[in-house]
């Protein structure tokens, strides 16, 4: 069997978790939008994307999701079981998380597509129930981590290794959040081992082509005709009662997100960025 056989696609992954509702957000997740246009979703042609270009599209993944992780915090009414004591730790360490993420892209140059006060619409009734909630949350996370995949390859074939090894250590986390978030989808589902994968899905080297599953977040009324929202990303002041005490930390620099260190390779108090290697 070839490694593309043994490739599980998205859409097969989400059926074979029974987590196929949520408005087929799923279906858009799981396929790349075909004739997707402006240059903030367009692949160069070539075998490299411009680095701020990856940059822009990750911090704006960064910045959706930490939207929703807010969201749904703040939505203990409708997802009593993603939000109950048991829960909530993880949806708060991942709001916080995100939220770091978001700016240390921004701090190495990332310029967002959804613009200077960014605006997310979400599949309808992402919110109302916890199966809708946390399909999405597995749909995204998927969509991170083979955007992520993706970068790391761009990152390195340009000689940017420094930026390789930050896009590995977000997506570590990334991958840590989808597999806490099937735990508590297991409740739902006949998927009763939430790490059950053996590699991560590739998705092909183009960031570009992967981050095409923002594009129907970012406007309204793209999912089925259908959506919830505009929602605002929300305030550091509103992420930080969001979290509380559930902050993160970062072991590169032995601080918390609220005491954060210097965070980028080439950042002041840390080595510099180091030379691409000589052509063979």
């Amino acid at each position: 069997m070839s490694i593309e056989q043994k490739r599980t696609s998205r859409r097969d992954f989400l059926k074979k978790t029974g987590i196929v509702g949520a408005t087929m957000a799923l279906g858009v997740m799981a396929e790349p939008l075909l004739g997707a246009s402006g240059p903030a979703f367009a692949a160069t042609g070539g075998p490299f994307e411009p680095i701020p270009q990856i940059l822009g599209l990750a911090l704006t993944a960064e910045q959706l999701a930490t939207t929703f992780y807010y969201l749904g915090i703040n939505s203990t009414a409708t997802l009593p079981q993603s939000t109950n004591s048991g829960n909530i730790p993880y949806l708060q360490a991942a709001l916080d998380a995100e939220n770091f993420h978001a700016q240390l892209l921004a701090d190495a140059g990332g310029v967002s597509v959804a613009g200077p006060n960014p605006m997310f619409y979400f599949p309808q009734g992402t919110f109302a129930n916890d199966n809708n909630f946390l399909a999405v949350l597995n749909a995204l996370e998927t969509a991170f981590i083979e955007a992520y995949l993706a970068a790391i390859y761009q990152f390195g074939s340009q000689g940017r290794s420094d930026l390789a090894q930050v896009a590995g250590e977000i997506m570590g986390v990334e991958a840590e959040h989808r597999v806490l978030g099937r735990q508590i989808l297991t409740d739902f589902t006949s998927l009763k081992v939430p790490n059950n994968l053996l590699l991560e899905e590739a998705d092909g080297t183009s960031v570009a082509v992967v981050a095409q599953a923002l594009i129907p977040f970012l406007s309204a009324n793209n999912f089925n005709g259908a959506s919830d929202g505009p929602y605002a990303l929300p305030s550091q002041s509103q992420i930080a009662a969001a979290v509380g005490s559930n902050v993160g930390i970062n072991p590169n620099t032995g601080s918390s997100s609220s005491s954060p260190g210097p965070m980028m390779p080439g950042m002041p108090g840390m080595p510099p960025t180091p030379p691409a290697p000589p052509m063979s």
